[in-house]
């Protein structure tokens, strides 16, 4: 009895067995179609939405010496970051400015106020005598207050507010006994004549008295060189004059273009004619190229359009990237070539620019002016690499 059991056992046992090695080679089958089939998915899709390249070509023969991105990929969007207003603080401190801030820079006497990152409005302003310089540095708005009282530094008189009081009707202190204030004297803007406070017209202190709250950040630097961009995209450059002695080297043609760099626009002037505004160092804003928003089928790109001495330049790889179409940038005899086409282009701050009518020659379609948003459209239909680009009407 105990025998037949245990072969009953044995047998019971051998089904489970052979059941479980059935269950595990259909799960090992099941895991294995899953994968492939992802795997399958994963190809297509690389191959759909492959990245679009810049190729670079040998002259005559179109030998390819590279297939990466070596001109107008999309790293050069990480190493120059468009900066919101230009005006203001260098790219270089723009990582760790507050949203809201005032930005003042010494040298050009302006007064830069930045809200939600864009610049809002530039006021001219008056800094400290080269005898008592403003402080250079980062400070916060400590303290505001409206209808100050004057107390003289070394003496014991107190000038209570109304029309004699230097410090006009408002009062934003950055840093113990210095602060941004009004003035009796509007003729002062634009001259280094306080006691290291900086002075604004009255209405324009007033403004921006409503417009800071406590704990904004000022920024407080010394450049000879400001660049502005003004809402129609005007890019203008100023060289200004060393107040306080403290650049121990003088501008260079190769200072601007990086500062230009820094904000996210190369440098398409030439170089003798910055050489000039830097030999002239008027003080003032000298008009350089605009900047257009540029837009292809209603989807604004990254990339402006740049206008200059007559002419629109686009960034081509970024038009060739939004179509998914592959370009070649023959270097040597300065040409790009996409959908069997051929036009001129060049190479300005690691970017390939066309003019715009030969967009035109390479993806046709149509361009619109849109004045009120600074922008140009392209309307223009294509498809996938190596097609050819067709009008939408």
């Amino acid at each position: 009895m105990e025998q037949g059991y245990s072969r009953l056992l044995k047998k019971k046992q051998k089904k489970a067995i052979q059941l479980s090695k059935q269950i595990a080679f259909v799960q090992y089958t099941i895991a294995i179609v899953i994968s492939l089939s992802i795997l399958l998915c994963l190809v297509w899709l690389g191959w759909q939405y492959e990245g679009t390249r810049v190729t670079v070509a040998k002259s005559s023969g179109h030998q390819v010496i590279t297939s990466q991105q070596p001109v107008a990929g999309p790293s050069y969007l990480q190493a120059f970051p468009m900066v919101d207003g230009v005006a203001g603080a260098s790219a270089t401190l723009k990582g760790a400015l507050p949203a809201c801030r005032i930005v003042i820079n010494l040298p050009s006497r302006t007064l830069d106020f930045y809200n939600e990152n864009q610049l809002v409005k530039t006021y001219p302003v008056a800094i400290g005598k080269p005898a008592t310089p403003t402080p250079i540095g980062s400070f916060t708005i400590r303290y505001k207050e409206i209808n100050p009282w004057w107390y003289p530094p070394r003496s014991k008189k107190v000038v209570p507010s109304g029309p004699d009081n230097p410090l006009g009707y408002r009062w934003m202190e950055f840093a113990p006994l210095y602060g941004i204030h009004g003035t009796n004297e509007p003729w002062a803007i634009g001259g280094w004549v306080s006691n290291g406070c900086v002075r604004m017209a009255e209405p324009d202190v007033e403004e921006l008295f409503e417009a800071v709250p406590k704990g904004t950040g000022v920024y407080i630097q010394y450049d000879l060189v400001r660049i502005e961009k003004n809402l129609m995209g005007e890019v203008s450059i100023g060289i200004y004059p060393d107040i306080y002695g403290l650049k121990r080297q003088p501008v260079t043609v190769l200072e601007i273009e990086h500062k230009l760099l820094e904000a996210g626009m190369p440098n398409f002037v030439d170089a003798s004619i910055l050489q000039g505004i830097i030999v002239q160092r008027k003080g003032q804003q000298n008009p350089l190229f605009q900047v257009h928003n540029f837009k292809v089928n209603g989807v604004l790109l990254p990339d402006p359009i740049i206008a200059s001495q007559g002419q629109n330049f686009v960034p081509i790889w970024a038009v060739a990237n939004f179509f998914h179409t592959d370009v070649v940038w023959d270097e040597q005899q300065q040409l790009v070539y996409s959908h069997q086409q051929v036009v001129p282009g060049f190479v300005k701050g690691q970017i390939l620019y066309v003019t715009q009518q030969d967009v035109q020659s390479l993806f046709g379609g149509m361009w619109l002016w849109k004045e009120i948003d600074n922008c140009w459209e392209l309307s223009a239909f294509a498809i996938g690499k190596g097609s050819s680009a067709r009008q939408l009407k």
